[in-house]
């Protein structure tokens, strides 16, 4: 299936990874006016509106409460699962407020405990969750990767293509063994057996 790109409240200067012919592009609030910034027209909008600061002319908006549950994004992401997407692209939703980046954290937790795949872009790093398998990244000549756990202790953890190395550990969460390893010009392979790993790197 295609994917969905969800574009959130934060300034975007450039894709890493824009959207092809058939993927599904969602604005949450203020992304609307970034999506349009960058040549992107939503198929749906979503939000209170409180960041855009207007309810905008958009064929098919879904207009949210104020007071509500979740934020923007994750319902923008929740009712991308109801339409059965399992792959997300995230932009604008790593930097600024640090509670909404830890909430986005919280969401990408969700897609892969859901069995999907996420990454949450920003201007200089990204990051995705991964639980009970593996992540590969192309090769690169410089930039760091940070892993954590997410899990009280996730088991069988796996480094490989990356300045440090390591094979079948166990990480707990309440450690910092996995901060600032370095690529090396080779494809890096992360992988964890049982539990969730947050996957922070360099763009």
């Amino acid at each position: 299936m295609s994917r969905c790109f969800i574009f959130g409240a934060l300034d975007v200067s450039a894709m890493a990874e824009p959207p092809s012919d058939g993927d599904y592009v969602i604005a949450a609030d203020r992304g609307y006016d970034i999506a349009l910034s960058l040549g992107i027209k939503p198929d749906t909008v979503v939000g209170d509106f409180d960041s855009l600061g207007r309810v905008p002319e958009h064929e098919n908006t879904v207009r949210l409460n104020v007071r509500k549950d979740d934020t923007d994004v994750e319902h923008a992401v929740r009712a991308a699962m109801d339409m059965g997407y399992s792959d997300f692209v995230i932009y604008g939703a790593v930097g600024g407020k640090l509670d909404h980046t830890l909430g986005n954290i919280a969401i990408a937790e969700l897609i892969a405990d859901r069995g999907g795949r996420s990454v949450f872009y920003g201007d200089d790093c990204a990051f995705t969750v991964i639980r009970d398998s593996e992540l590969c990244l192309a090769p690169r000549d410089s930039g760091r990767l940070s892993v954590f756990s997410l899990s009280d202790v996730s088991r069988g953890v796996t480094v490989r293509g990356l300045s440090y190395e390591a094979q079948g550990i166990d990480l707990p969460r309440a450690a910092t063994l996995g901060v600032s390893n370095a690529f090396v010009g080779k494809e890096a392979r992360i992988a964890v057996e049982h539990g969730a790993l947050l996957i922070v790197y360099e763009i």
